[in-house]
């Protein structure tokens, strides 16, 4: 399943590599791009395994606030 998460304090390659790198590791996560374009995060993740609040967690544990 893929997921959109709306991160609008994305501005630069280390806030690229931040958001990726803390949800990279998640079980259940595939793939994590973050567009700084648009200010989101994609997420290709397992929701048996891992949940969309999860997800929004690792994002907020890093510093950086999600649009809900």
């Amino acid at each position: 399943m893929q997921r959109t998460f709306s991160v609008p304090e994305v501005s630069c390659a280390h806030c690229k590599s931040t958001i990726e790198g803390a949800l990279l590791p998640l079980e259940g996560v595939s793939g994590a791009s973050v567009e700084l374009d648009s200010k989101t995060v994609l997420v290709d993740y397992e929701p048996a395994v891992v949940s969309p609040d999860r997800l929004t967690e690792a994002i907020e544990e890093v510093g950086y606030d999600v649009v809900r």
